[in-house]
C-alpha cells in the first residue's frame, strides 16, 4: 500500500522541484558502521549473517521515512513497506537478481529468502521476476570480497528511477568490533544528508563519510 504525498503543501516542494530537475539527482555517501552486535547476535542464533543482516538492514530502512518515498508519474509517494532485491552469486560466476520481502519476523524472512535464493542459484541469467522491478524496494549488493571506502552504483535516472541503491563490504575486524563498510545512494529530490545520518545512526556508530 502507499499514499499520495500533497506536493503543494510538502515543505520539501520546492526541494523536490528542483533536484528533480537534475540530470544526475542521485547523491551518495560511503561510511563504516558497527555491526558488532549484529555479527554477535547471528553467531549466537546460529543464523546467516549475510541474511540476518540483510533483514536488519529493511527494520532500519523501514523506520526511516524517506527511505520509502519514490516518485511515480512525477507525484511522490508514500509506501508503507519497503522491500529488497539483490544480487545472489552463483559458482559460474554469474549472478541473478533476488526479491526478498520484509517480515518483521526474523525466521519467516530467512524461510522466504532462502527459496529466493535457491531459484537463483538453480537458474541462469539475470533471472528476473516480477517482483525484482517493484518500487517499493531498495537495491543492494554485498562486496564481501573487500573493504571499500567509495562507490559508484550503476542508476537508469534517465527513465525516472528513484530506488536507493545501498551495498555493503567485507566485514573488517578492529580490536573487538566489526565494522561493515556501506554505501548508500538516493534521489536527492527525496531526501538530504540529515536523513541519510538517520538511517546510519539506526545502523551503526557512525565512523567515517565520504561524500561521492
Amino acid at each position: 500500500m502507499k499514499q499520495l504525498i500533497d506536493l503543494e503543501h510538502w515543505n520539501r516542494k520546492e526541494h523536490f522541484k528542483f533536484f528533480s530537475s537534475f540530470d544526475d539527482p542521485f547523491f551518495g555517501i560511503t561510511t563504516l558502521v558497527d555491526f558488532t552486535d549484529i555479527y554477535k547476535r547471528s553467531k549466537e542464533e546460529k543464523k546467516s549473517f549475510f541474511l540476518y543482516s540483510v533483514h536488519y538492514l529493511l527494520k532500519c530502512v523501514n523506520e526511516t521515512k524517506a527511505f520509502k518515498l519514490r516518485i511515480e508519474n512525477e507525484q511522490v509517494v508514500l509506501y508503507d513497506f519497503i522491500h529488497v532485491s539483490l544480487t545472489i552469486g552463483r559458482e559460474d560466476g554469474t549472478f541473478g537478481f533476488v526479491f526478498f520481502e520484509y517480515d518483521a519476523n526474523l525466521d519467516v524472512f530467512i524461510q522466504n529468502a532462502e527459496k529466493e535464493i535457491e531459484r537463483v542459484k538453480n537458474g541462469n541469467g539475470l533471472s528476473f521476476s516480477e517482483n525484482t522491478g517493484r518500487p517499493d524496494l531498495i537495491r543492494y549488493s554485498a562486496l564481501p570480497w573487500f573493504a571499500f571506502s567509495e562507490m559508484k552504483h550503476a542508476v537508469s535516472f534517465g527513465k525516472g528511477d528513484s530506488v536507493p541503491r545501498i551495498s555493503t563490504g567485507k566485514l573488517v575486524q578492529e580490536d573487538e568490533k566489526y565494522l561493515l563498510p556501506i554505501s548508500i545512494l538516493a534521489h536527492h529530490a527525496l531526501m538530504d544528508g540529515r536523513n541519510m545520518a538517520e538511517l546510519i545512526e539506526k545502523l551503526g556508530i557512525k565512523k567515517k563519510i565520504n561524500i561521492i
